[in-house]
C-alpha cells in the first residue's frame, strides 16, 4: 500500500534529482512519454533517464497507472519502457517507482494531458452514399491547418466493378471493396490519402509499431479501422483478420501502395497489392488558413 501524499512525494524525488551524483544513495526517477498520450491509444512510457547512482547500476520500475496511489498496476519490471493505454480522456496522474539493487526507492508521479481538437461531422461529396468526416485542428504561430479523414469506410452502390458485403451490418462496417481505378477517381474534393499522408497518421497514432492498434481502437477520436480484407481474382479473402487500405501512390503500371493493418497486431505496414485487387478506401484532404 501506498500512503504518503504525492505532493512530497513529488518534492522528495526533486530533492534526490538535485544531488550530486557522488552522493547519490537513491536513484533518481525520471519518465516521459514517446508520442502524444491519447484516451485508449497505446502509449509507451519511458523510464529509461532514471538512474540508479554515479556508476550506473541496475534499477527495476513500476506503474501506479490510474494515479490513485493505491494499488501498483505492475510488478516490478526490469525493462523501463512499458506499453500501456492511455487510460485519461483529458488528464490524470501516472506515478514510477525505480529501486535500485541496494532496494532503496524513489517515488515519482507526473501529471498528464491530451491535447485533441476535433470535430465529426457529415462530409458533403460527389458520391451517392454519404460518409462522415473528423476534422483534426492544428494551430501554429502563423497558420491553422484542418486535416480532414473520413470517419467511415468508404460504401459505394452495388457495381460489377466492386464488392459489397452481403449483409447491412457487414456493409456499415467494411464498406465497399474497390480495385485502385476506381478508388482514386471517386470524388473532386476528396483523394486517396498518399503514402506520405498515411505515414502521418502512423506517426500520429503512435508510429509503426503501435499505430496498427490505435488506427482500430474504439475511440471517437480515433479513425476506427476496421479489416474487411481484400478480394483477389474474385475471391474474397482473410475478412475479419486484415485490413488493406488504398494510397494514392502507384508502386508501378501494375501495382500501387496500400496500408495493411491486422486485428491480431499492434504493428501497421505498407504493401504493394495488383491494382486489380479489391481493398478498402478512405479518402482525405486538408485546408489552410493564414493568419493576418
Amino acid at each position: 500500500m501506498k500512503t504518503q501524499p504525492i505532493l512530497a512525494l513529488l518534492l522528495t524525488t526533486l530533492l534526490v534529482a538535485s544531488c550530486d551524483p557522488e552522493e547519490l544513495t537513491s536513484p533518481v526517477a525520471v519518465f516521459d512519454m514517446q508520442t502524444a498520450p491519447r484516451h485508449l491509444f497505446k502509449v509507451n512510457l519511458d523510464a529509461s533517464g532514471s538512474f540508479a547512482d554515479k556508476d550506473g547500476g541496475n534499477l527495476e520500475y513500476r506503474w501506479d497507472l490510474n494515479g490513485d496511489h493505491l494499488e501498483w498496476e505492475t510488478d516490478w519490471l526490469s525493462y523501463p519502457v512499458l506499453t500501456v493505454q492511455f487510460p485519461y480522456r483529458y488528464n490524470g496522474y501516472i506515478g514510477l517507482q525505480v529501486r535500485n539493487s541496494d532496494g532503496n526507492i524513489t517515488e515519482l508521479y507526473q501529471a498528464l494531458y491530451t491535447d485533441e481538437d476535433y470535430r465529426i461531422q457529415k462530409a458533403w461529396s460527389d458520391l451517392e452514399i454519404d460518409f462522415r468526416r473528423i476534422d483534426y485542428h492544428f494551430s501554429y504561430a502563423d497558420y491553422y491547418r484542418t486535416w480532414v479523414w473520413a470517419y467511415d469506410n468508404i460504401q459505394l452502390p452495388g457495381s460489377e466493378h466492386l464488392y459489397n458485403f452481403p449483409t447491412s451490418a457487414e456493409r456499415a462496417e467494411y464498406g465497399s471493396l474497390v480495385p485502385w481505378s476506381v478508388a482514386d477517381t471517386l470524388d473532386e474534393n476528396y483523394r486517396l490519402p498518399s503514402k506520405a499522408e498515411w505515414q502521418e497518421m502512423i506517426d500520429y497514432c503512435g508510429g509503426t509499431a503501435l499505430a496498427g492498434f490505435n488506427l482500430q481502437v474504439t475511440a471517437e477520436h480515433g479513425l476506427q479501422l476496421s479489416c474487411p480484407g481484400i478480394v483477389i481474382n474474385d475471391q474474397l479473402r482473410e475478412t475479419g483478420t486484415f485490413g488493406y487500405y488504398w494510397t494514392g501512390d502507384e508502386a508501378d503500371e501494375d501495382s500501387a501502395w496500400a496500408l495493411k493493418i491486422s486485428s491480431g497486431s499492434d504493428e501497421a505496414e505498407f504493401v504493394t497489392i495488383d491494382k486489380s485487387s479489391m481493398a478498402s478506401v478512405r479518402l482525405m484532404t486538408e485546408f489552410y488558413q493564414f493568419a493576418n
